[in-house]
């Protein structure tokens, strides 16, 4: 897997990720370790602020990147809302 790029949606990126994980028979308890070694910018800083216990955990990494970058059901439908054409104009 290629590393990731400033011009990736890391949401994205981190789907691409488990489903390259998942086809090469990456052992999950592997998954974290890879996916820190890969992530860039704010994504590496979240990595890099866990414990090490946490640093071990494939879930614990992907929420604490998502959550560094403010990623969340709620900002997807607060840039949808921002997009979305005012009514009347």
């Amino acid at each position: 897997m290629p590393r990731m790029t400033k011009d990736d949606d890391p949401e994205a990126y981190i789907e691409a990720f488990e489903w390259t994980a998942t086809q090469m028979g990456l052992d999950q308890s592997q998954w974290g370790q890879q996916l820190g070694a890969l992530v860039i910018d704010e994504a590496q800083a979240a990595y890099r602020a866990l414990s090490r216990e946490e640093a071990q955990d494939y879930e614990a990494i992907k929420a604490a990147i998502l959550y560094r970058l403010e990623i969340s059901p709620e900002s997807y439908q607060q840039a949808f809302q921002a997009r979305k054409p005012r009514e009347g104009k």
